[in-house]
C-alpha cells in the first residue's frame, strides 16, 4: 500500500511561492531561483530556493511557514549572495527533510574548507535554532550528497557509494 505525500497548500512559480487562489504570498528574496523544493507538514510548508552557484559558494534561501502559508519566514540562505538570514548551511545546501512541523534536517557542504566537508544542521523548533553535526566519514563526498533519512534519533546521510549515520 502506496501512502500519499501530504497536499501542500501552496505551489511555487519561478521566485514565487503561490497560494491555491492563484496569489504570491511571497517572494525568494535572491537574485535568481533555477529551482526549488518545497515540503509540507500538516500547516507547516518548507521551502528551500535554489539560485545556481559562484565562487565556491550556492544561492539558497530556506522559508518557512507555520500557517498553510499565508505568512512566511526567512531561515537560511547564504550570505554570499546578498540575501541575510538568520541561519546559514555551509556554503552549498545539501538534501534535507521534515519530520513532522517543527524538525527539520539539513546537510550542508563546503568545498573551500578542507577537502569537502559535510555537516548535518538540525532543528527542532521550526528553525528558531539549529545544532550543527560534522560529519567526518562523508569529507570529501560533498558533490555526490543524494539524500537523508531520519529514524528516531539515527540521522542518515547518502552520498554516492558511501553513507554516514549522525545522532542527533
Amino acid at each position: 500500500m502506496m501512502v500519499a505525500a501530504p497536499q501542500c497548500p501552496v505551489h511555487v512559480v519561478g521566485k514565487r511561492i503561490v497560494n491555491a487562489a492563484s496569489r504570491t504570498v511571497y517572494t525568494d528574496p535572491g537574485y535568481q531561483a533555477v529551482a526549488h523544493e518545497i515540503r509540507c507538514s500538516g500547516r507547516t510548508v518548507w521551502v528551500m530556493f535554489h539560485g545556481g552557484a559562484a565562487s565556491s559558494q550556492e544561492a539558497y534561501v530556506l522559508v518557512r511557514s507555520a500557517d498553510d502559508g499565508l505568512t512566511w519566514k526567512l531561515v537560511a540562505s547564504e550570505p554570499y549572495f546578498g540575501v541575510k538570514a538568520p541561519h546559514e548551511f555551509d556554503s552549498y545546501s545539501g538534501p534535507w527533510t521534515i519530520a513532522g512541523a517543527d524538525s527539520a534536517y539539513f546537510v550542508g557542504s563546503c568545498p573551500a574548507c578542507g577537502r569537502w566537508t559535510v555537516s548535518l544542521w538540525v532543528t527542532h523548533d521550526g528553525g528558531r535554532t539549529f545544532r550543527r553535526y560534522a560529519v567526518p566519514a562523508l569529507t570529501g563526498y560533498g558533490a555526490t550528497l543524494e539524500s537523508v533519512r531520519v529514524t528516531g534519533t539515527a540521522v542518515t546521510i547518502v552520498a554516492r557509494r558511501r553513507s554516514a549515520t549522525v545522532h542527533a
